[in-house]
């Protein structure tokens, strides 16, 4: 039997696989956010951050997708999904966003994998070939803002779209708890979007670890991990005791708010009072508690309805 933190997989419909698939999604919507906002707005500070972020968003879709149709056990039911956009369905919506997201994804690691290999070019073989390279490199280039802005959208669509889908469950009282009491407004998806863009920023970050004067960055993403406090206590005080109780109730607070969250503050305030690097083990930890939040909230959701 596979068991993990003392639950059984006979007792879930939504396993390991399912949770890790939202974590990845999350990722790549967090780190395509961050090297396309970066790219549009200082591309010439950053473009280390702007690699890690094309490069780590298209990855991390491809094996998030890979895992969702491993889930399936039926590849091609998930293809026809692509040809058969249902508008009423969370799912069929949720499969037109994440396919643009990863076709963006794609061109948008190329053009930036290409200006990159452009600059690396030591010499040409004449001027003419020089100039006829340079040509075609700017005309394919002229795409990558467009790209990044749209991906911008898609990202953000990704991203909220993981928190859509289980919230979409109306049966289950803890997927479809709504912000602060307002039914129209589900919770999920907000708290899963600031943990995405959180979690994305931290592993570009890993990947641009020496890539220059990261202090801007490390300022934002303590704002996110202060927003993510804010709206785990609000979820917290929305809904029953039991959901933080039993077999996960160790994943929750060791894995999400202490690991996840609390230290990684205070090493955050600790790094930028003293003017200390500590983005690595910061940075770790707060993608390992993007990865616990994801399993708490697929576990808890069936466990406890």
């Amino acid at each position: 039997m596979d068991v993990i933190w003392g639950v059984s997989q006979n007792e879930v419909a939504w396993g390991q696989l399912i949770a890790i698939y939202l974590f990845l999604a999350g990722i790549a919507g967090g780190a395509f956010l961050t090297a396309s906002l970066t790219d549009l707005f200082s591309k010439k500070q950053y473009p280390k951050v702007i690699r890690a972020g094309a490069y780590l968003a298209l990855v991390s879709i491809m094996l998030g997708l890979g895992l969702l149709v491993l889930d399936l056990g039926r590849p091609l039911s998930f293809w026809k999904l692509l040809f058969n956009v249902n508008m009423g369905s969370v799912m069929s919506i949720g499969v037109f966003i994440v396919s643009g997201f990863t076709g963006l994804a794609f061109v948008y690691a190329y053009l930036v994998w290409s200006a990159a290999a452009a600059q690396k070019q030591i010499h040409v073989t004449s001027a003419n070939t020089e100039v006829a390279a340079t040509s075609v490199g700017q005309g394919i280039q002229a795409m990558r803002k467009p790209v990044a802005a749209l991906g911008v959208l898609f990202s953000v669509a990704t991203a909220t779209y993981t928190g859509f889908l289980l919230s979409a469950v109306t049966t289950n009282n803890f997927w479809h708890t709504p912000f602060l009491g307002i039914e129209a407004i589900p919770f999920l998806p907000i708290l899963f979007l600031v943990s995405a863009t959180s979690t994305g920023l931290a592993a570009t970050l890993i990947g641009a670890f020496r890539g220059g004067d990261l202090s801007t960055y490390k300022k934002i993403d303590m704002v996110l991990i202060i927003a993510e406090i804010v709206l785990i206590s609000i979820l917290y005080l929305s809904v029953k005791p039991i959901f933080f109780s039993g077999s996960m109730a160790t994943l929750f607070w060791l894995g999400v708010v202490v690991i996840g969250l609390i230290v990684p503050l205070l090493l955050s305030i600790y790094g930028i009072a003293r003017h200390k690097n500590v983005i690595l083990p910061v940075c770790g930890m707060v993608v390992i508690g993007g990865l616990s939040l994801r399993y708490f909230v697929v576990y808890t959701g069936q466990l406890f309805r």
